[in-house]
């Protein structure tokens, strides 16, 4: 088996999300994260390369969401976060994760999760713009992306999609559909540094929840 160059993908479904009566719900897949915030997760199967000892090294990344994010309350404001991982992120600490949301982000200074586990992240702020004659309309005002792209042997990457809200009565939010891309390449290493990489990500699983 040799070693080639490859894109991984993630794709995530669009929300169609109503506020009520405590909680966002959806109609494509995310679910409720607390009563503020709504969660899609998926996973990437590596394991048809990693049980033959090859390493994931992600080179370039990109993020596509072609379309435009919507609220019907004028108060609102969207913060949009994705996450992928190499080791698996709890619901516990995905909801701190939402909670820190605008001041902090996974693998930075005082986040739980360990730099080199994030492979990939992306943050957005979203805030109602009606000026531009557009109902319900809500435009980015921020953005920023972080994650460490480190080579990883892990048999499964772990994709995460949080949108935080404050919800109130009859309010409703729609977004895209989005698509991440890891281009890179499978290839293999040595022993010890294969090895290394597995034991530091069982390590790390200990530490979550």
């Amino acid at each position: 088996m040799e070693g080639r160059n490859e894109t991984l993908t993630n794709m995530i479904p669009p929300v169609e999300a109503a506020w009520g009566p405590a909680e966002w719900i959806d109609q494509n897949g995310h679910t409720p994260l607390g009563t503020d915030g709504l969660l899609f997760s998926a996973t990437i199967d590596l394991s048809g390369w990693t049980k033959n000892d090859f390493t994931f090294g992600t080179v370039q990344s990109q993020y596509q969401d072609p379309g435009v994010y919507l609220s019907n309350t004028a108060s609102s404001k969207v913060e949009v976060m994705e996450i992928i991982s190499d080791i698996p992120i709890s619901e516990s600490r995905l909801n701190i994760i939402k909670i820190g949301m605008g001041s902090t982000s996974p693998g930075m200074m005082y986040s739980q999760q360990d730099f080199k586990a994030i492979i990939y992240g992306n943050y957005r702020l979203y805030v109602p713009n009606s000026t531009l004659g557009l109902a319900n309309y809500l435009q980015l005002i921020s953005s920023g992306s972080f994650g460490s792209k480190e080579p990883t042997a892990s048999s499964m990457l772990y994709c995460y999609r949080i949108i935080k809200c404050v919800g109130a009565p009859a309010e409703t939010i729609s977004t895209p559909a989005c698509r991440i891309g890891l281009f890179g390449a499978f290839y293999q290493e040595g022993d010890i540094p294969f090895i290394m990489r597995l034991k530091r990500s069982y390590e790390l699983q200990q530490l979550d929840d």
